[in-house]
């Protein structure tokens, strides 16, 4: 089975599944939010797939990473993907999931945006961001 045979299947299984997003949801008021001098700001590779509450395009090399526990990733794409467009939030990615629960979504990983065949694009390291920073984001994608 030649790569794109085995992507375009991958897109049919995983596209069911990542159709739809979970709401993001805030942390409970006692849980203080980190000051963005004490977030640690050293990028993971990467990221717990269940722990992914929500994903969007701020443009065509940057996606923000909306998690579980009120953290953010910002993702700096390698190259342009010009299949993003700002405010997409219907992502497929395609990853390793035989861990079940515990399968990770990494910077070597790929994705594609869903009804735009032949949109694979490859990720990149995970950057944390506060939540402001993260807010910040999402306002640049919607003035886009």
């Amino acid at each position: 089975m030649t790569r794109t045979n085995r992507l375009s299947a991958l897109w049919v299984a995983f596209g069911a599944v990542l159709l739809t997003s979970v709401p993001s949801t805030r942390a409970p008021a006692d849980e203080k939010e980190k000051p963005a001098k004490d977030l640690d700001r050293t990028p993971v590779d990467c990221v717990q797939v269940s722990s992914i509450s929500r994903k969007t395009a701020i443009d065509s090399k940057t996606i923000l990473f909306s998690m579980k526990g009120n953290k953010f990733f910002r993702v700096d794409l390698p190259g342009a993907c010009p299949a993003l467009t700002p405010g997409e939030t219907q992502l497929i990615f395609i990853y390793d999931n035989r861990s079940g629960k515990l399968a990770r979504l990494c910077s070597h990983d790929s994705f594609g945006v869903y009804h735009r065949p032949g949109s694979g694009c490859e990720l990149a390291k995970f950057n944390p961001v506060t939540p402001d920073e993260a807010t910040q984001l999402l306002a640049t994608s919607a003035g886009k």
